[in-house]
């Protein structure tokens, strides 16, 4: 879609921010200067996402100027894909990005065209797969690096779990359909990944610090890899889709098992040897469709219990155990989705507990690291508004208990979506970048819908309290959670 001419004219770059030396002549000289441009949309991303973006998008004309004049540049069909990636990461998929609210970018914000920046994470994809195959044909898929490999395996990773959110996918799934198709060639990646990578290790022997930094980038691609693996399992709601999926990835997974199984005893970072684990679990409890079997699953793995991580992901967990059934107008047992959101109910609870005291941690230790408390406010409003959904939901439920406490549990929604406002106007810090003042603005849009709803307030009440321009995708958002969906009938 294109803006208006007037829009355009009004929305063009600074003349303050052109750039007054020579045009390049050559691939290389492009590339450079696609490098330096990018350098400065990084530096600038903390405090000014208009300013970064166009000069993320003058990146990208250099790349593609480069290739224009050497089509067989590795560097340049490496980081024309990345960068569009790195873009689609920070403003497109990111929520709290209102793109319309970016000043001067008019000509960047139009860039969405087969060769623009703006993709979607398909026409990524068929990017990163359009320089392998150039790479290839040519002669060079030598110069195909492993992080190559990881980056195109992160990309369909994406594609997946979009594809997945789709239940008609999922119905309708068969061999040589786009999930199945994208599921493959994902694995292709990741196995590639691990190939080069473990080429590298064993060419290093002797040299511990590249060693180490080696292992834990493998151990990030099987990290990775459990976490696909995982997002295809969450969405299967039968035995029969579970055993067509085994079928499909079923030796995957052994490779990643086994290369994970070997990386646990020489893994020296704590951190990154939990979260391995954690993703792990996360993979086996994915596949599980009884719910007594699927929360003893994850409760007998009491070593990770005070492992923050371990209990956001194992709540995150029960809301898709729920969501694969609801998505396809498969009703739970009662009895099961009562307990399955008492317990998520109790975990965000616990999670609550220790995010304050993180917090203040935080506040009285002063630090002055970028985001540090930000990142945990934000995270702190989430679940709050989490918390308040599960008690709406639980409300709705027709078992006794939930009926004879229907008042209580939609008054704690109220109060938590409260609390989540209250929290989402403290400081993040002197450090804070403009991503955490919008997150922390979004986390607000999204307690303050909701209470709006609940409350019954009118439209143009949404206009004072959310702003007319936002309120619409707020709204858009909740119209499909399945607790709040009483008050659009």
């Amino acid at each position: 879609m294109k803006l208006p001419r007037s829009v355009i004219e009004r929305m063009r770059a600074p003349k303050g921010e052109s750039f007054n030396e020579s045009e390049p002549t050559t691939a290389e000289g492009y590339y450079d200067r696609a490098v330096s441009h990018e350098e400065s949309g990084d530096r600038w991303f903390s405090s000014d996402l208009s300013k970064a973006i166009r000069f993320y998008y003058r990146s990208h004309v250099d790349y593609l100027k480069a290739l224009k004049l050497d089509p067989i540049n590795e560097d340049a069909l490496y980081n024309l894909p990345r960068l569009e990636y790195e873009v689609y990461s920070k403003y497109t998929k990111e929520d709290s990005v209102i793109l319309d609210d970016l000043t001067n970018c008019a000509d960047v914000l139009n860039d969405n065209g087969k060769d623009g920046l703006f993709q979607d994470i398909q026409g990524i994809c068929k990017h990163f797969e359009s320089s392998i195959s150039i790479l290839q044909q040519s002669g060079n898929e030598s110069l195909i690096g492993y992080d190559f490999y990881f980056n195109i395996a992160i990309c369909y990773s994406e594609y997946i779990d979009i594809l997945c959110s789709n239940a008609q996918n999922i119905m309708e799934i068969q061999h040589g359909d786009e999930l199945t198709l994208s599921i493959d060639r994902c694995m292709q990646m990741f196995l590639k990944f691990f190939e080069h990578i473990k080429h590298i290790m064993n060419s290093k022997i002797g040299d511990d610090s590249d060693t180490i930094e080696d292992i834990e980038s493998i151990t990030n691609g099987c990290i990775e890899s459990y976490r696909m693996i995982a997002t295809v399992y969450e969405s299967l709601y039968s035995d029969q889709l579970i055993m067509f999926m085994d079928g499909v990835m079923g030796t995957f997974v052994e490779e990643v098992d086994t290369i994970a199984n070997t990386l646990v005893p020489i893994i020296q970072n704590i951190g990154l040897l939990n979260t391995l684990k954690i993703s792990k679990l996360n993979e086996r409890c994915s596949r599980v469709l009884n719910c007594d079997e699927f929360l003893n699953l994850w409760s007998s793995h009491t070593d990770f219990n005070s492992n923050l991580q371990k209990r956001l992901m194992e709540a995150s967990s029960m809301r898709s155990f729920i969501d694969k059934f609801e998505v396809v107008s498969l009703e739970l047992p009662i009895n099961n989705k009562w307990s399955i959101l008492s317990t998520m109910s109790n975990q965000y609870r616990s999670i609550t507990d220790i995010i304050k005291r993180e917090i203040s941690d935080i506040e009285t230790s002063k630090s002055m690291e970028s985001d540090l408390l930000s990142s945990k406010i934000i995270l702190m409003c989430s679940i709050f508004i989490e918390r308040a959904d599960i008690e709406l939901e639980r409300s709705l439920v027709p078992i006794t208990e939930a009926i004879s406490s229907r008042t209580i549990l939609q008054n704690n929604s109220k109060t938590l979506l409260k609390n989540a406002l209250i929290f989402s106007k403290k400081s993040g810090g002197i450090r804070e970048s403009i991503m955490g003042k919008l997150s922390r603005k979004k986390r607000q849009r999204e307690a303050a819908m909701r209470l709006c709803l609940l409350d019954g307030k009118h439209q143009d009440e949404w206009n004072t309290i959310i702003g007319e321009q936002y309120w619409p995708a707020e709204l858009n958002t909740i119209s499909d959670i399945e607790a709040y969906k009483s008050y659009f009938s």
